[in-house]
């Protein structure tokens, strides 16, 4: 085995044992979650795990920036420099929109996830702004070329790609039929809030 097929191979492993931990978290929560169980699941023995992850709290780490990053990919599916503003808000809220839908229980696993014990926190939070940077500097470019509102950065994201997160959920809970059309309607209406009504009068 050459130099590059041994490290594929170590990297699908670890990618292997952080699929299965997600399958196992989300069926017993943390408090139930065991080295043993994610073993089985993962088809590993459980001194395999130790290899990859010191402990449960640092799998658990490493599983909230793997979520964040695949969740990330999703989002980002077809981004191009070249896109629109509106090309690419549309894209991304549409994607954010599917990405819940093809997977509910990551959402669920990120509110758990966050309250988990001996996690750094600050470490995650600067993991996830910096695989969704692409997101960030276009709110920001919005907010500091005037044509957004001068909203916090955070507070734009709240009005309108939540949106599309917030819908997903009420598909989930069987409140929601989806229709394309009032998809759209509701994305629109949810980038219009966040415009600059006198950006056009800017000089």
């Amino acid at each position: 085995m050459n130099v590059h097929s041994f490290l594929s191979n170590l990297m699908n492993k670890r990618t292997q044992i952080l699929i299965a931990a997600e399958t196992v978290l989300a069926q017993r929560g943390f408090y139930a979650f065991s080295m043993q169980n994610l073993a089985n699941t993962a088809g590993v023995a459980a001194g395999t795990i130790y290899r990859y992850f010191a402990s449960k709290e640092a799998l658990m780490n490493e599983l909230q920036k793997f979520i964040r990053e695949e969740s990330a990919n999703s989002v980002f599916s077809g981004w191009q420099d070249s896109l629109s503003d509106k090309q690419k808000y549309d894209l991304v809220w549409q994607n954010a929109f599917d990405c819940v839908l093809a997977n509910p229980r990551r959402l669920t696993l990120i509110e758990m996830l966050h309250f988990v014990p001996n996690i750094d926190q600050a470490e995650i939070t600067a993991f996830e702004n910096d695989v969704f940077k692409p997101l960030i500097d276009f709110y920001q470019h919005g907010i500091d070329t005037k044509k957004f509102l001068d909203w916090q950065l955070f507070a734009l994201v709240a009005a309108s790609l939540d949106t599309s997160i917030s819908l997903a959920k009420q598909v989930i809970q069987g409140r929601l039929i989806p229709d394309q059309k009032q998809l759209d309607q509701v994305r629109d209406a949810s980038w219009a809030i966040i415009q600059n009504p006198h950006f056009n009068q800017q000089d």
